[in-house]
């Protein structure tokens, strides 16, 4: 295969890179790794014979991707996980990759996925465990189906848009508030944004979405869920959702708003929510651990009785607290008059 024979591969280290960087920090992709980490020949895609289409550079202590990989058109599989690799733009540029593995790195920006990226065929991407701040539209990956962004420094989704293909997206253990800018994921499946620090699910969107996982969050309004109405399975362990209004609104809306709803996570949050959640969320057949029981349908017959009187002493109170504020309010209004 021209320009891909291991024999002729040679690696010329940039002469800029020599003097910006210590010999002992700068750890190139060189001739020797290269040879060790191709794989897998088969049919090449348009035929004229065969090439490599596995490239397996995992744990080799990589800063730089060199100046070679980019002539391996071929590749079809990239394994760079477990380096040092600031910049993996070089490998943006293989047409046929189908996968693309590049966690536990030091990639910051993924300017190169947005800015000439040549992956039209790409259906997994893995930047888990690197330094992403933010996420940009990766639609010049017109076939990705699953993307993987946890444990990364992401605050913000505003740009990442739409992506109609995405089935599988992780993005836990960052920094996001919110979900705004998510776009319309119209055949996501799987939803994972836990340990983050979530106070609002605005810009949820995702028709298609069976299982949904916001636990260790801050959320205490559930406000946008109805942002996933094809739910069954939903995990909002470690929240900040409370039974102090007998009302109990943010359970209801998963009643209401998640009519296919089946299992729901709840444990870890400031009330006992388990009972008021069978009460809520009548289709529901599962929370956290344990199977509804009948004992648990009849408990909750009971404490749906429960809340009807704590809701009317729950409104009273407000009421009377209402009146009094007004009626005080009135009295400072009166007593600046006089003043006057």
């Amino acid at each position: 295969l021209k320009g891909q024979r291991v024999s002729s591969l040679h690696f010329h280290l940039c002469p800029a890179h020599r003097a910006a960087m210590a010999e002992d920090e700068f750890a190139p992709l060189t001739h020797e790794i290269l040879c060790q980490s191709l794989s897998q020949i088969q049919l090449a895609v348009g035929g004229g014979g065969f090439a490599f289409t596995r490239l397996d550079c995992s744990n080799k202590e990589l800063t730089d991707l060199g100046n070679k990989v980019e002539e391996y058109g071929q590749l079809r599989h990239v394994v760079l996980s477990n380096n040092k690799l600031t910049d993996i733009g070089k490998v943006a540029q293989l047409p046929h990759v189908l996968t693309l593995h590049a966690d536990n790195n030091q990639v910051s920006s993924l300017a190169c996925m947005t800015e000439g990226a040549n992956l039209p065929w790409c259906q997994r991407l893995d930047l888990s465990s690197n330094k992403l701040q933010a996420l940009p539209s990766l639609g010049s990956l017109e076939r990705l189906r699953f993307a993987y962004f946890a444990a990364n420094e992401i605050t913000s989704l505003e740009g990442f848009g739409d992506h109609p293909t995405l089935e599988v997206l992780h993005l836990q253990e960052n920094q996001l508030t919110t979900l705004k800018g998510l776009g319309c994921l119209e055949s996501l499946q799987r939803l994972v944004v836990s340990s983050n620090q979530l106070t609002s699910l605005e810009g949820l969107d995702a028709p298609s979405l069976t299982h949904a996982d916001f636990g260790k969050n801050q959320l205490a309004s559930l406000a946008h869920i109805a942002g996933i109405p094809s739910c069954t399975e939903l995990d909002l362990k470690e929240n900040q959702l409370n039974s102090e209004d007998p009302n109990l609104p943010e359970l209801r809306r998963l009643g209401s708003e998640l009519s296919k709803l089946r299992i729901v996570h709840l444990a870890g949050n400031p009330s006992e929510l388990k009972v008021e959640a069978v009460v809520c969320i009548p289709q529901v057949v599962q929370v956290d651990e344990e199977l509804v029981s009948e004992d648990d349908r009849e408990a909750a017959k009971a404490k749906a009785e429960e809340l009807l009187e704590a809701v009317r002493a729950y409104e009273e109170e407000k009421a009377r607290l209402a009146a009094e504020a007004e009626a005080a309010a009135k009295a400072a209004e009166e007593g600046g008059e006089e003043g006057e």
